[in-house]
């Protein structure tokens, strides 16, 4: 009796639950989850999970209670994203994407659409929206810092133009809760998975900065279109939600022989940081830049970077 009695829609909407709350908490467990979302929606998975897991519990008490007309098209809303993320996934590279490089800017109030960055122009710059207005931009506009740099036949390094340090600003004006800043020695060692953290507090603070030997490692990003024959990007992927807003960021990077570096390929950039300026649809803005001293070859990062 209790055989005719079985209720299949109710069993498959069981196994639904229970495998999409399960496959939440195994992602979220071993880390998994950072493939398609950011950190921050780790409690939010965590409670998915838990309704999954209610839901699934809840059904039991209907297994066993008879229903004439079975509908089990539903289920497919869980069923094919349980599939999708049961297949093998690897981390994207810069090639995998049509974004452009941002900047840090992106962390310090400038506005992102479409994965390009919109600059701030700045003061007395002509209207781009006036017709009347001349809205062409000549070299005299901004003069370039990143000059030509002399070969000094070394292999791995060049003599960069080393912008003075500060003086005006006082020891303890500085945060020295910052991981990997050196003060005294004006040195700024960026780890790993203090990217995201640098990246925006170099740009929220590039004068305080200025001067300051960096180390940094990224793989190399090249933008014909934005960038110069002797500029590169020391980047990162940065998620600021999910996989589907992945984008090129991290500090671009003034070296005389770029063009010898392979696109994608990963190093260790040590310089020196100044403020250049970066021009965007006909307008610039400050940026800070790294004049590099010395490349090394490095190993790749696996993980994105987050701005939070």
């Amino acid at each position: 009796m209790q055989a005719r009695a079985f209720n299949p829609q109710i069993f498959l909407e069981f196994l639904c639950y229970s495998a999409f709350g399960g496959l939440m908490f195994f992602l979220v467990r071993s880390g998994n989850y950072l493939f398609y979302v950011t950190p921050r929606m780790e409690p939010y998975l965590y409670f998915t999970a838990i309704v999954m897991g209610i839901w699934a519990c809840a059904g039991l008490g209907r297994l066993f209670r008879p229903q004439y007309k079975i509908r089990s098209a539903h289920c497919l809303v869980l069923v094919i994203p349980i599939l999708l993320l049961l297949l093998p996934h690897t981390p994207l590279s810069a090639a995998d994407l049509s974004g452009k490089y941002i900047g840090g800017n992106a962390f310090s109030g400038f506005k992102a659409a479409t994965g390009l960055l919109t600059a701030v122009p700045p003061e007395n710059s002509p209207d781009p929206a006036d017709p009347a207005a001349d809205n062409s931009v000549v070299a005299e506009d901004f003069p370039s810092v990143l000059t030509p740099l002399p070969n000094n036949n070394t292999a791995d390094s060049i003599v960069p133009p080393v912008p003075d340090p500060q003086t005006h600003v006082s020891e303890e004006q500085y945060s020295t809760d910052l991981p990997g800043l050196d003060v005294k020695k004006k040195k700024i060692t960026i780890a790993n998975e203090d990217f995201g953290v640098w990246i925006s507090e170099l740009y929220g603070n590039m004068e305080r900065y200025k001067g300051y030997t960096v180390l940094i490692t990224g793989f190399v990003f090249k933008d014909s279109e934005m960038l110069q024959a002797d500029e590169f990007v020391s980047a990162r992927l940065m998620m600021s939600c999910c996989a589907a807003d992945l984008i090129p960021a991290g500090l671009l990077c003034n070296y005389a022989k770029a063009a010898e570096l392979k696109t994608d390929s990963w190093v260790t950039v040590e310089g020196t940081l100044f403020i250049g300026k970066h021009i965007y649809n006909n307008v610039a803005y400050d940026d800070p830049q790294i004049s590099v001293t010395k490349i090394t070859p490095a190993e790749e990062v696996k993980g994105y970077v987050t701005p939070y």
